[in-house]
């Protein structure tokens, strides 16, 4: 059984409303869905270049900011076209007072590595 790709990526928020607006903010993502299941929270959406994102509230759900050294995810990398893209997505981050790292030279590309307001690692990566 071949799989073909990523359907989405579904991210647990502490404050659905504000990760919204962050995600929409820093990251242009457009929010298609807002509902409720029976024990959480979610709005469905997309980024500009078709990656689905789910954020989820979780009923009851932690107040602890994430950490990527407990087993679960450790980081989500995104893709960019250009170096300006890189350039804007840094300057969107130091507008919002985002922690995040400068871009920076590695041997298979540029980083930009950065936090979302639940401190999930996220970044953004340019190949050679």
């Amino acid at each position: 059984m071949p799989l073909s790709g990523v359907s989405h990526v579904s991210l647990t928020v502490r404050d659905l409303d504000i990760s919204c607006r962050w995600y929409t903010e820093i990251l242009d993502w457009k929010e298609l869905v807002r509902g409720r299941g029976d024990t959480t929270s979610f709005a469905h959406g997309v980024l500009p270049g078709g990656l689905s994102i789910v954020l989820r509230e979780h009923d009851g759900g932690g107040a602890d900011l994430f950490d990527e050294t407990r087993p679960g995810l450790d980081h989500l990398s995104f893709s960019v076209e250009s170096m300006t893209d890189l350039d804007v997505l840094e300057e969107r981050l130091a507008k919002a007072g985002a922690v995040f790292a400068p871009t920076r030279e590695l041997p298979f590309g540029w980083i930009l590595a950065f936090r979302d307001a639940d401190n999930i690692a996220l970044e953004a990566m340019l190949g050679r």
